[in-house]
């Protein structure tokens, strides 16, 4: 909901396809600034505590954004600011967050279990935009974001009813050592070191369509923010499809050879997406574009979580989350400029031909790999005994 409220307000405030981009940078660029030292966080201190103070600042910040919007003193440079206090906040609380979920259940069940996690997220995907696309033309955005602020009581209540015992945590550990492990690990891994390459692309090109959206509902197919809305949920209906999916047949394997399948298709229905002018076709072409995005993004992140130790899980997934989330701000930029000077479609039909390429390198390399037929499990197995 607040997705929809703060994209549609900056661009009701600036008409500025570049400003959309600014405020989508606002959100990640904290992630490339702070996010190793949040994977060393998560790998030192107790995470269930960390993820309370997260939820707590990420609170204040929803309630902080309504307030001001519902009073008529929001700006700009609010959003921006805003944003980058959240972003602050996720490059602390996502590398935790990931981190913890494997000590809530056995290894084995991992894949499903982030396949079904990716699947709750997406479902709130499709609900909160459809909430967000009724609500703001009623009572304004004002109230997507006291209803984000209000949600934060129930993901406290929902940590403080965890009970488990962490594993114990390095509490003396030299912090330039620690991450060096962490670098040293990905450079040993072909596996992760391809997932990097891949999700670098799909992080600066792909992820970044979501930043021209209010262009697309408002100047492409002349909407309004219910139009917005649709295209959003259904974005997050073809995600939850992947992520249920992923939960019933994603093994270490499978993921690993049809990633770049994955990545290929996406970029193809983008590139379908981008030069589509009737609703009913966009609406189509968008859950397409929305599966086969989760599709890599989720299964990257399950082969990431199968292929790491357990006292390095922060750190590798923070430097994971360098490339995904970190590049995402220079392709926010680059993409908001490029719109506002050469418009919209040209422009997401490029990064969908980048994604394309990208998704047909990693295939080929990976099937370069002699030791493909080698599970996740073991090459980690084998890193662990070197």
């Amino acid at each position: 909901m607040q997705q929809v409220a703060l994209s549609w307000l900056v661009y009701r405030l600036t008409q500025s396809a570049f400003m959309l981009g600014v405020v989508e940078s606002a959100v990640l660029f904290p992630v490339m600034l702070f996010g190793l030292f949040g994977g060393s966080v998560a790998d030192k201190q107790d995470r269930r505590t960390v993820l309370i103070i997260c939820q707590l600042i990420s609170m204040l910040q929803a309630l902080m954004l309504a307030l001001l919007t519902f009073n008529n003193q929001i700006q700009v440079w609010h959003c921006v600011a805003l944003a980058l206090l959240l972003g602050t906040v996720n490059a602390f609380e996502i590398p935790t967050r990931q981190s913890f979920l494997p000590e809530l259940i056995d290894r084995k069940d991992l894949v499903n279990a982030i396949s079904l996690n990716s699947s709750i997220f997406n479902g709130a995907r499709i609900i909160g935009p459809a909430i967000a696309g009724v609500a703001i033309p009623l009572v304004g955005e004002a109230s997507c974001f006291f209803l984000n602020a209000a949600s934060y009581m129930w993901t406290l209540l929902a940590y403080s009813l965890i009970s488990i015992d962490s594993a114990q945590k390095e509490e003396n550990a030299d912090e330039k050592k620690r991450i060096s492990e962490g670098i040293d690990f990905i450079l040993n891994s072909p596996t992760i070191l391809r997932l990097i390459f891949l999700g670098g692309v799909i992080s600066l090109c792909g992820m970044n369509y979501n930043v021209l959206m209010p262009v697309f509902a408002s100047e492409i197919l002349h909407g309004d923010v219910r139009t917005l809305a649709m295209l959003r949920a259904g974005a997050g209906l073809g995600a939850f499809c992947a992520a249920l999916m992923l939960a019933n047949r994603g093994k270490g394997d499978f993921l690993k050879v049809n990633l770049g399948f994955a990545s290929v298709f996406f970029g193809l229905s983008l590139l379908a997406f981008s030069w589509s002018k009737q609703y009913w076709i966009c609406q189509s072409v968008i859950v397409l574009v929305g599966f086969f995005l989760t599709s890599q993004l989720s299964g990257g992140h399950s082969l990431i979580q199968l292929a790491v130790k357990d006292e390095l899980r922060g750190r590798v997934l923070s430097l994971y989350l360098i490339v995904m989330m970190g590049f995402s701000p220079l392709g926010s930029l680059v993409i908001g400029w490029s719109a506002h000077r050469f418009g919209a479609p040209p422009v997401v039909s490029v990064c969908a031909s980048i994604c394309i390429l990208a998704g047909l390198i990693y295939t080929v390399w990976t099937r370069s790999d002699k030791g493909i037929s080698i599970s996740i499990a073991a090459e980690s197995q084998k890193q662990e005994q070197a």
